[in-house]
């Protein structure tokens, strides 16, 4: 027999006995996982077991890494933002701190100011209080411009020292240089509004300079007919402004003004934002003013409405058919402007004006009264962009 032959009957018959005892003889379960088991631990297999195990400890060891560097990374922009902050609130304290005391000597020097008037001459009182007022306005502006680092709680502080300055310096005014105009120096006549008005026109003609005619130093509108006139807070700001010489125009004054001067207005709508000191009115007729102050003067004025807002009593004189309203004016930037002004919102005496040529203390002047609700203008958004019908 060959060799092929041999084999083959070998091969045959060991799979032959093989395949009968598997199928006949059920093999131990129990056995078969021992001989597993213990497969497991050869050689060969613990060292890929190893390997697996070491490659796991560096993956994990690269993760931890990774996270150790992400909270480095993120500890030390908390430290770069805290010390950020920490230099900012420095420079802000720095900043207050310099503001602070240049106000207190701008304030100093205002206040020595108001102690010298009592000792002043007449004759340079009105160039005094002048320089003062000029103070005050600078100081306010120093303020008001250092908004941006002052805390809203400090920078009402200081604007109501400044507002208590203002205050101050007007009250000695009206003691030390009382009006020429204001008194009476023996009863006269009563004289129609055409006779006033000539005595007044005749008086300006031969005596000081026409208070119509412009100066260059003013800034405002002069000699305007038919138009919509505005200005912006940008300009405005604490500026004296002055409106003259103007026929069937209207004014929008959007902003924080200084003082407000309105001479010879003729059926004209003024829209003013606040004033902080006063609003002068001069030979206007049949006009309509809305506006905000601290004070009012009115004088030689016939037919005007005035839509008022006003800390102190206004004052008329030679004024004819005069009638007085709530400020109602709105727009945009209107709240910042009043915050801005330091005018006491809760405080308006629009209905309480002292006439001047009414002597009679218990009884209402005939020469102003309040308009009535049914006349009046609720809404003035239609009134920017056109003029007076």
């Amino acid at each position: 027999m060959s060799i092929a032959a041999r084999s083959l009957f070998w091969v045959v018959s060991f799979g032959t006995l093989g395949y009968g005892l598997f199928t006949f003889v059920k093999p131990d379960d129990e056995l078969l996982q021992k001989i597993d088991n213990s497969s497991k631990h050869t050689d060969s297999r613990k060292a890929a077991k190893d390997t697996i195990s070491v490659l796991k400890a560096a993956i994990n060891q690269e993760s931890d890494i990774k996270r150790l560097s992400r909270r480095d990374a993120q500890r030390l922009e908390k430290l770069q933002k805290a010390h950020k902050a920490r230099e900012e609130v420095e420079a802000t304290s720095e900043t207050e701190d310099y503001f602070s005391g240049a106000f207190k000597i701008r304030s100093e020097n205002v206040e020595q100011l108001l102690t010298q008037v009592p000792s002043l001459e007449m004759d340079i009182l009105a160039q005094h209080f002048d320089i003062v007022k000029r103070e005050i306005n600078e100081l306010q502006k120093f303020v008001v411009t250092s908004s941006f680092f002052l805390k809203e709680f400090n920078m009402r502080k200081y604007l109501g020292i400044v507002q208590n300055l203002q205050t101050k310096c007007y009250e000695l005014e009206d003691t030390f240089v009382p009006r020429k105009k204001f008194g009476f120096t023996r009863k006269k006549l009563p004289k129609s509004h055409s006779q006033k008005q000539h005595s007044i026109d005749e008086s300006d003609s031969s005596g000081k300079i026409d208070s119509n005619k412009w100066d260059e130093k003013l800034f405002g509108f002069d000699s305007k007919e038919d138009k919509v006139l505005s200005l912006e807070n940008v300009d405005l700001f604490q500026r004296d402004v002055a409106l003259r010489n103007l026929k069937n125009c209207t004014v929008s004054l959007k902003g924080v003004m200084g003082t407000l001067h309105i001479t010879n207005l003729d059926n004209c709508i003024v829209l003013s934002g606040p004033v902080t000191s006063s609003v002068f009115v001069e030979k206007c007729t049949n006009c309509k003013i809305v506006t905000a102050c601290q004070q009012l003067r009115m004088h030689s004025s016939l037919k005007c409405d005035i839509y008022l807002h006003v800390t102190s009593k206004g004052i008329v004189e030679d004024c004819l058919d005069i009638r007085t309203a709530p400020y109602n004016l709105t727009y945009d930037d209107l709240d910042k402007h009043f915050n801005m002004s330091m005018l006491d919102r809760n405080s308006n005496n629009w209905d309480c004006l002292d006439d001047f040529n009414w002597l009679a203390p218990d009884i209402p002047s005939p020469n102003w009264s309040i308009l009535d609700v049914s006349q009046r203008v609720t809404n003035w958004d239609e009134w920017w962009s056109k003029t007076p019908l």
